[in-house]
């Protein structure tokens, strides 16, 4: 199956199926690939009772859908996958801004999760340094914070995701995989140091 980039979400019914942690957590794993309620129930170490309502749910809110079947013992199992790669909430769902700020939340959570499931995976190979210039290594890990106008973090982000569609389009036979995550978003205080008391200090240290 044909993903396709992104799916609208379009009602109230649906926002709620995927504001729910677990059934997000859910999509997020059928987005990458297909599992059986199963299959999911052993990843997750939890009942299969519970996998299989956030699946109903899922599918029935037109999420997720069945991408093949196999059968074991007379037994049929079903391969359930992620129709879309990305989901969005639609301008007419903006005035039930608590349940979408609990699906942007998890979102990005899961994105968390994923990317720390993907480190521990990943070869030796892919963290040994070639070269004392960062610039020239083949991996990125930054936490970077600044003070801006919302509307200059919209704007700096639309170029942004530019860089990254060109990232994804360079996708090619007989390359290595490459995993690249992104979260931003606006915080309640800085967990860094101030950047001028910073650039203070150094100024008075020379």
């Amino acid at each position: 199956m044909e993903q396709n980039s992104y799916m609208m979400i379009e009602n109230h019914e649906q926002l709620k199926a995927v504001s729910d942690p677990f059934r997000s957590h859910i999509l997020t794993m059928l987005v990458e690939q297909a599992y059986t309620g199963q299959q999911l129930a052993k990843t997750l170490e939890v009942p299969r009772s519970k996998v299989h309502y956030a699946l109903l749910e899922l599918e029935r809110n037109k999420f997720i859908k069945v991408v093949h079947k196999e059968e074991k013992k007379s037994v049929v199992q079903k391969f359930y996958k992620a129709v879309a790669k990305s989901y969005f909430p639609s301008e007419q769902l903006m005035p039930h801004a608590a349940e979408v700020g609990d699906y942007f939340r998890g979102t990005v959570l899961n994105v968390l999760q994923r990317a720390r499931l993907r480190a521990l995976a990943a070869p030796d190979q892919a963290f040994k340094l070639k070269s004392s210039d960062p610039t020239k290594r083949p991996a990125i890990a930054m936490q970077v914070e600044t003070r801006l106008r919302e509307e200059q973090f919209i704007e700096w982000i639309a170029k942004y995701r530019k860089l990254v569609d060109e990232f994804y389009e360079m996708d090619g036979e007989g390359g290595k995989p490459y995993y690249l995550t992104t979260i931003g978003f606006q915080l309640d205080e800085p967990f860094f140091e101030e950047i001028d008391t910073q650039k203070k200090r150094d100024s008075n240290e020379q």
